[in-house]
């Protein structure tokens, strides 16, 4: 006879189309092992109390509810594009290197400016050079002045004895060497007030440059991004946004990885908080309308040593897609968000779980599988062995499952049913009154 156990494992996801087919196909091949053996060819089950579960079997992904997001540099003139990132699910202490953006657009204008500012520094040394040069000629064009003023001056002792010609040109003398005196002084005093205002006006545009080269640095050195604390890190997707280039319609965004470009504000990197975890699964529609909130979950993370936890289904997500990995099919797929109970460390974001969904589950109870309940005017029945002849027994059904319905009332346990309709010849045409209904409560898990 066959008998049900209790798996410690949830069993590995099954495509949804399949998952009845292949429980029956389990039964059918199984069954014959631990059936009667009569002669008769009947498959046989035998009934006993035995705790009822209903579940879905489901797969999803490990994630955290909360992460501390890594942001790229902000306020950068130009598309960024990731030259280095740390690898995905990697331990990270803080002050390594995480992620190296490269910006040429950034790198070739730092070069530019760099430039820029050598040219100005050398001009302005050159002007610094013609000012001093030139204040230096008038200078000595003033001494040249100051001495002529001083010759006329000696000369202006001769006018009394000169006549009146010579004490003209006397007079002319002087007043010329005095106005070329002026004249100079003026020059010169220009030329030093034109030259500091060239000169400022070159170290301020140095300045100036030498600013948007501190700042393009800095830029620059924001783009080596490093860890600001200890942990795991995961790798982000940007969204994906369609745009018309030259070979025509494309899609940018996905995965962040080595080579890709950043568009907006879109995180590189991420810190899970790893206290508190969650799964995210893709469940098919025949399957989603059975979930419901609150539900408990068996789970089992393979790649953490197998790994066993429990969870409850957190929420739903209404918007269907077609899952990626059955996209030769038409079946639409729901999001199921389930929250891990208690997280352990060898739990990490990104890694495959395997989800037992507690759909119902009734304590100490009768169940038949579905192949044994037969149905003629409105009344179920089933086929009990009795000296190697099986006697119709109608019986009151509650809650069904996929492959196995409970059984209210009309068996007490012990019987052996027949999973298939016995021939004529095996009928005992005596139909056994329907009993009392069974007193076990049937409640749905929370």
């Amino acid at each position: 006879m066959l008998h049900l156990c209790k798996r410690k494992h949830p069993l590995p996801e099954i495509h949804p189309g399949r998952i009845i087919l292949l429980i029956h196909i389990l039964i059918i091949v199984l069954l014959p092992a631990c059936s009667n053996k009569d002669n008769s060819g009947i498959i046989t089950y035998k009934l006993v109390r035995s705790d009822f579960i209903e579940k879905i079997n489901i797969s999803g992904t490990v994630q955290a509810v909360v992460n501390y997001p890594v942001m790229a540099p902000s306020g950068t003139w130009g598309q960024m594009t990731v030259l280095k990132l740390a690898a995905d699910g990697s331990y990270v202490k803080k002050g390594d290197t995480i992620c190296i953006l490269t910006l040429p657009e950034l790198q070739s204008m730092h070069e530019d400016v760099a430039t820029s500012v050598e040219t100005l520094e050398a001009e302005q040394k050159k002007a610094e050079a013609d000012n001093n040069l030139n204040i230096a000629l008038l200078d000595a064009q003033l001494a040249t002045s100051e001495a002529q003023m001083k010759i006329a001056s000696i000369d202006s002792l001769r006018m009394q004895y000169a006549t009146g010609t010579e004490r003209k040109l006397l007079e002319l003398g002087i007043k010329k060497a005095m106005i070329e005196k002026q004249k100079t002084e003026k020059k010169l005093a220009a030329t030093k007030q034109i030259g500091e205002t060239d000169i400022r006006s070159k170290k301020a545009r140095i300045l100036q440059e030498k600013a948007r080269v501190q700042s393009m640095e800095a830029q620059l050195n924001s783009m080596i991004i490093v860890a600001q604390r200890d942990g795991y890190v995961t790798r982000t997707e940007s969204p994906k946004f369609w745009i018309m280039g030259p070979q025509g319609l494309g899609s940018m965004g996905g995965p962040i990885k080595e080579g890709s470009v950043l568009f907006l504000d879109t995180p590189v990197l991420q810190f899970p908080d790893l206290s508190k975890m969650q799964i995210t699964a893709e469940v098919a529609e025949s399957d989603f309308t059975k979930i419901d909130k609150g539900q408990k979950v068996n789970i089992l993370v393979d790649a953490a040593e197998n790994l066993s936890t429990t969870g409850k289904v957190n929420r739903k997500g209404l918007i269907s897609k077609n899952s990626e990995r059955y996209s030769d099919t038409k079946v639409k797929f729901y999001e199921v968000i389930i929250d891990i109970d208690s997280c352990h460390s060898k739990i990490k974001p990104g890694l495959s779980a395997h989800c037992e969904v507690i759909l119902n589950e009734i304590k100490d109870t009768l169940f038949v599988p579905a192949l044994s309940l037969f149905e003629r005017d409105s009344t179920r029945y089933v086929y009990v062995e009795k000296k190697n002849k099986f006697i119709p027994v109608d019986v009151k059904t509650g809650v069904s499952g996929s492959s196995y319905t409970i059984i209210a009332g009309g068996l007490k346990g012990g019987e052996i049913v027949a999973l298939s309709e016995p021939p004529n010849s095996l009928i005992i045409q005596e139909k056994k009154k329907a009993g009392k209904p069974d007193s076990t409560k049937i409640k749905k898990s929370k």
